[in-house]
């Protein structure tokens, strides 16, 4: 019986998406490395496992904290704290925050079927999230930032168009999660307008704007707090923000690096291939084909919009970029926002690439070579990057010094450390769990 009998069968897409999904989600996991990973990060600790605790595992899912829902950080921190080992908290967390980062990769590379045509380019964007060097320095592995990668799969889900109701449904829950987790996805909402004939968009589209609407009360009736309310960064300074942060960010996520050469040498170090990149994108748009010219409109607008929205709501202090000295070069560090930002500019780099290698003109196949040779050679040089909670303390070790102290007055509760090392940071744990997790 010959091979002409039985072809070989090829993996179908879900096995594909699977791979994608364990090999993202193992990748955040190694990247982040052991002594971060027992590490909690700020509301993993200090708001999500303390509302938890205090308002219980229905209650404590739709409470909206500093502005908005955080739906799924929050279901993260109830199965976490579900497993009875409070000792494993930390760990627990960041385990499943990467696996929540990979059913993100594994999503993406299923919807961007339709837009990508070279598979390895669609591996490659799926990975973004996993591979981008700003990722390890705070968003991988925490709750409290997983919204950020649910934006990223945003604009894919809303411009799905469903072939089958099975389809549908399960692209309306994944729509609920993330709209009900970010509350920017909103941004991306004029995507439903692509499969506004197929009456399969319109559940996709009710759970789209329930959600949105659910955010919008949440904002309304749960104001931001006091401390996001100083000076707002000016146009100027954002800008100058964006191309350091998140343009040299892409590169390099050692922002104190980027800010040493753009000290010695100029701004030029970082704006000139951020105009390159304009340039290759309003190229792409005018080659691309409508559905890919959307998904690439979408991506370049998201890498603006998280930038520039999260500096005006958040109001950071220390963002006058543009005016930095040397010194206040010295003292920077990467922001959050850049890392969400790269993730969007990062998959526009490649929707680029895969435009120009289907063009017959040699020059515009080199263009995209050089674009894909510079992102790989960016993913491996930003490999190294350090989490910001790497030298905080250890979650397991904290638990384990208290339960002397639990043994001893087993109502009472105990304090355990987190990072950052700010005021509010800090889990309060009930004894009874501690000696439930340490056996004593």
């Amino acid at each position: 019986m010959t091979t002409a009998d039985h072809p070989r069968r090829r993996p179908t897409t879900a096995v594909w998406a699977l791979l994608v999904a364990v090999a993202t989600g193992l990748l955040a996991w190694v990247r982040i490395g052991s002594p971060a990973r027992g590490v909690a990060w700020a509301e993993d600790s200090g708001r999500f496992l303390t509302d938890r605790l205090t308002l219980g595992p229905v209650r404590s899912v739709w409470h909206p904290y500093d502005g908005y829902l955080h739906v799924l950080p929050r279901l993260v921190v109830d199965a976490a704290v579900a497993l009875g080992r409070i000792d494993l908290y930390a760990l627990s967390v960041s385990a499943m925050s990467c696996a929540v980062l990979g059913a993100v990769c594994g999503t993406v590379f299923v919807l961007a079927r339709g837009v990508v045509r070279a598979w390895p380019l669609r591996v490659l964007l799926a990975a973004v999230p996993a591979l981008v060097p700003l990722a390890p320095v705070e968003i991988a592995g925490t709750a409290a930032n997983l919204h950020w990668y649910l934006l990223f799969a945003a604009p894919w889900l809303l411009a799905h168009r469903p072939r089958s109701w099975w389809s549908s449904a399960w692209t309306a829950v994944a729509v609920a999660v993330v709209t009900t987790s970010e509350i920017q996805a909103a941004v991306f909402l004029p995507l439903l307008l692509l499969g506004r004939r197929q009456r399969r968009v319109i559940p996709v589209a009710a759970v789209a704007l329930l959600g949105v609407a659910a955010q919008v009360t949440a904002a309304l009736t749960h104001p931001r707090s006091a401390t996001h309310r100083g000076g707002i960064t000016s146009f100027r300074d954002m800008t100058a923000g964006f191309v350091a942060q998140v343009v040299g960010g892409s590169g390099n996520a050692d922002a104190r690096a980027v800010g040493a050469s753009v000290s010695a040498h100029g701004w030029w170090v970082v704006t000139v291939p951020a105009v390159l990149l304009v340039v290759a994108v309003v190229a792409a748009l005018v080659l691309a084909d409508w559905r890919t010219r959307w998904m690439l409109l979408a991506v370049s607008v998201g890498a603006g919009a998280v930038w520039y929205a999260a500096l005006i709501v958040n109001r950071t202090p220390g963002t006058t970029w543009s005016s930095f000295t040397p010194a206040a070069w010295a003292g920077t560090a990467p922001l959050r926002y850049a890392a969400a930002s790269s993730m969007f500019l990062t998959a526009a780099v490649v929707l680029v690439a895969d435009v120009f290698l289907a063009r017959a003109r040699w020059s515009w196949r080199a263009a995209g070579g050089v674009l894909v040779a510079a992102s790989l050679v960016a993913f491996v040089a930003g490999a190294g990057a350090v989490p910001l909670r790497e030298p905080g303390p250890q979650w397991s070790a904290e638990i384990e010094h208290r339960a002397s102290y639990c043994a001893a007055h087993p109502g009472d509760t105990v304090r355990v450390g987190a990072m950052p090392r700010i005021a509010g940071w800090d889990a309060t744990v009930p004894c009874a769990m501690v000696e439930r997790a340490v056996g004593r």
